[in-house]
């Protein structure tokens, strides 16, 4: 991060650009953007992308973590700390996206959930998120299986670099 000078005041670093290329990512995922989602100009409006962002976020999510979804089951809860998405090119309306999304690191109560948006071969969006495990307390501990399972979906470091 660098600051300004005024101390307030903080732009965050470009993400990896080796995020950039899809063979990083565990899972891939297509999406459509509706009719809804497009601008005064035509393009997709940043916070559609950020949708899709969020989407594979939650599938990813739902799967290592399964019922963090279902506040009947009471259990353990994921929220956001941090989110950084660079947008990287416009796109237009009708289009496939590929969503793409794997995990960059795992703490001991949080991990970062990477993702990126491809149309066609170009990345269009790059997204790195926190998520901080919490129960009725506070902050909290993954559990092992959770960790083992968000261990199996790390980004393919052989790519990063």
């Amino acid at each position: 991060m660098s600051q300004d000078g005024s101390g307030v005041f903080q732009q965050v670093d470009r993400l990896h650009p080796k995020q950039s290329d899809i063979a990083m990512y565990p899972i891939t995922v297509d999406m459509q953007v509706r009719y809804a989602d497009i601008d005064a100009y035509g393009h997709i409006n940043n916070l559609a992308i950020e949708s899709l962002h969020e989407d594979v976020r939650a599938r990813m999510n739902a799967v290592a973590l399964p019922g963090t979804y279902d506040p009947q089951q009471g259990q353990l809860r994921l929220v956001s700390a941090q989110n950084v998405v660079n947008f990287l090119a416009e796109t237009l309306w009708p289009n496939t996206f590929r969503t793409a999304i794997g995990v960059g690191e795992v703490g001991t109560s949080s991990f970062v959930a990477s993702s990126a948006v491809f149309l066609g071969d170009q990345c269009i969006s790059l997204c790195d998120t926190v998520l901080v495990a919490v129960d009725d307390d506070g902050p909290c501990p993954l559990p092992s299986d959770t960790r083992a399972q968000l261990q199996s979906m790390m980004l393919r470091q052989d790519e990063r670099g």
